[in-house]
């Protein structure tokens, strides 16, 4: 027999198994459908983060006085410290080779008031010179941005003008922070990033944010410092002699080292390997459902050995080889495993559709797609080859007489 006449015996017989063919197929288009739709969201997860991380800027960095961890066996990706960054670390940033611009910048607390409301809320109060250059690309739905020289002045991004009170905020409202009167000259477009606070952020000059930020920092303590790398260099690089240069400054060791650089170079790494474990870990749940897809195969095959022992024999009698036999049945788990993987990659393309109809990020690759039908196939082949080698060793003439 070649090879179209086993695909020709090996499907009309599983045609002819009707019911129980069908349902050996569902546990296998089960599988690969969860392993298309898991691996699909945590591809799109990743995608989207990329994209959002392409806001951020390969070129900007951020020290912090929170120092960074990659180490994922720690309870936070961020470990507390208690040391400040003064504006004499920003002078010493500044002169590293390849930075272009340093913006200093004060994060603090405040009360606010509109009309009647009070509430709470953080302001973000930056260097009016150079904070543009230092900061992702900012684009404004109305007014103007801050300006050398403007004092008790505010620019809102688009949540912040929003949702702050129970009125919006527009521009050339007035409203009051820490018991301070305030002008709104801008308002930023919305971002939609998961990943920033643009959309929520509350824009002051740093000296009236230092003034409402009072006793509750230092003279001359800073939140964070913004930097941009000079175009032509490598960010990695420059980060990297950055972090060498604070070290020494400040006197601390690798191990002691009370700041942290916060770059897209090591978001992604955090993300990809939250992502890279979640994966494994959909991967290997959905890989279960498999394991009972093929655990199912064996069995339908075991039982296709036995009723049809008599059939062997009949077929050994008219010549047929062993080696025939055994590739007759191994083309049936194949086919099983084959036609079981085309179902699970289309239910499983289309539920992808579904969820990014609903709004959430889900893609399918074509290694994804290439991989699924492969291990369907093996699958197949592998649960079956067990059947298969039985039945092609049992003896012509016992097999005629089995009842």
């Amino acid at each position: 027999m070649n090879f179209f006449d086993l695909f020709n015996y090996s499907f009309v017989h599983l045609k002819h198994r009707g019911l129980r063919t069908w349902l050996t197929l569902l546990g296998i288009v089960v599988g690969i459908s969860a392993v298309v739709v898991l691996v699909g969201i945590a591809d799109g997860l990743k995608h989207s983060v990329s994209e959002e991380l392409e806001m951020f800027g390969p070129d900007l960095l951020i020290i912090t006085s929170i120092s960074t961890s990659s180490d994922l066996t720690v309870p936070s990706q961020f470990r507390s410290t208690v040391g400040k960054l003064f504006e004499k670390d920003a002078q010493v940033i500044s002169r590293v080779e390849g930075v272009d611009t340093v913006s200093n910048t004060i994060t603090t607390s405040a009360v606010m008031k509109y009309k009647d409301e009070e509430v709470g809320g953080s302001i973000y109060g930056v260097e009016l010179d150079n904070y543009l250059d230092a900061m992702v690309t900012l684009e404004l739905e109305e007014g103007r941005f801050l300006e050398p020289g403007d004092r008790k002045a505010v620019l809102l991004g688009a949540k912040a003008a929003t949702d702050t009170f129970d009125d919006p905020l527009d521009v050339n409202s007035v409203f009051e922070i820490s018991g301070e009167k305030f002008r709104v000259v801008g308002i930023l477009t919305e971002t939609g990033s998961s990943y920033s606070n643009m959309d929520s952020i509350m824009v002051l000059p740093i000296e009236d944010a230092r003034r409402i930020a009072g006793n509750t920092i230092a003279n001359r303590e800073l939140s964070a410092i913004r930097v941009k790398v000079a175009e032509g260099y490598d960010p990695v690089e420059v980060e990297d002699n950055i972090e060498w240069m604070l070290m020494q400054h400040r006197k601390v060791t690798e191990d002691e080292k009370d700041f942290g650089i916060v770059s897209a170079r090591f978001i992604q790494e955090q993300v990809d390997s939250i992502l890279g474990a979640l994966t494994l870990f959909l991967s290997i749940v959905s890989g279960i459902s498999l394991v009972v897809g093929a655990i199912g195969i064996s069995n339908t095959m075991f039982m296709s050995v036995l009723e049809r022992t008599r059939e062997i024999g009949v077929l050994k009698s008219l010549g047929a080889t062993s080696n025939q036999i055994q590739d007759l049945f191994l083309m049936e788990s194949a086919l099983i495993g084959l036609s079981g993987g085309i179902g699970g990659m289309v239910i499983g393309g289309l539920l992808l559709q579904v969820i990014s109809l609903l709004g959430f990020d889900a893609v399918i690759s074509v290694e994804v797609t290439v991989f699924a039908f492969a291990f369907s196939v093996a699958i197949g082949v592998f649960a079956g080859s067990f059947p298969a080698k039985e039945a092609s060793l049992k003896p012509a003439i016992e097999a005629l007489r089995y009842e």
